[in-house]
């Protein structure tokens, strides 16, 4: 299989890079995701933290996983609690995603009141205009370096706006998708 091309160029070969923390993290940066704001409880027990990390695991039992930092905050209320709730957000959240991925973020009743949204059948907050809201139950975790891969099992799933645009992050910043062109012929 050739290497794949660009519009600018080929790929670059030769010698490679040592994966140091710093040039890792520039280069898993080249890879678009959608942005997530992961909630645990509700009302005065309330945690929220913004998350690139999500991944569908199986369709049968419904499973996705996650990663959380071995000193996130919302580790240790996930883990005792046993359940979360993943909240894919919409372009328009931006400015909540930014508030939850600050260490300084709010907890508690601030946190809900900031987010909006209800309690889910979970008993986490289902954030409001969120594109889908999927309430999970931790089924296993798994340690990861300096993170932990949280798997849960889907067990309410919440559609929000069908002509929404997701948030999605690229290359250290917030971007918008676009549509793609048709192939020439």
């Amino acid at each position: 299989m050739a290497a794949p091309t660009s519009e600018t160029g080929r790929l670059r070969t030769g010698r490679p890079t040592a994966p140091d923390g710093a040039v890792f993290r520039r280069a898993m940066g080249r890879f678009p995701t959608g942005v997530a704001i992961v909630t645990q409880g509700c009302g005065p027990r309330t945690r929220a933290v913004t998350i690139n990390s999500i991944t569908s695991v199986s369709l049968e039992p419904t499973l996705l996983s996650l990663c959380l930092g071995q000193d996130s905050s919302m580790l240790d209320s996930t883990l005792s609690a046993r359940h979360f709730t993943v909240n894919l957000l919409t372009a328009g959240q931006r400015e909540q995603s930014v508030r939850c991925a600050d260490r300084n973020r709010p907890t508690g009743l601030a946190a809900q009141s900031y987010l909006g949204g209800q309690r889910g059948t979970n008993g986490s907050l289902v954030i409001d205009g969120a594109l889908a809201a999927l309430e999970c139950v931790l089924t296993t975790t798994v340690p990861a370096g300096d993170h932990v891969i949280l798997i849960g099992r889907v067990v309410a799933l919440h559609q929000g706006p069908p002509d929404a645009e997701p948030l999605v992050f690229y290359g250290g910043s917030y971007r918008r998708l676009t549509a793609a062109e048709p192939p020439s012929a």
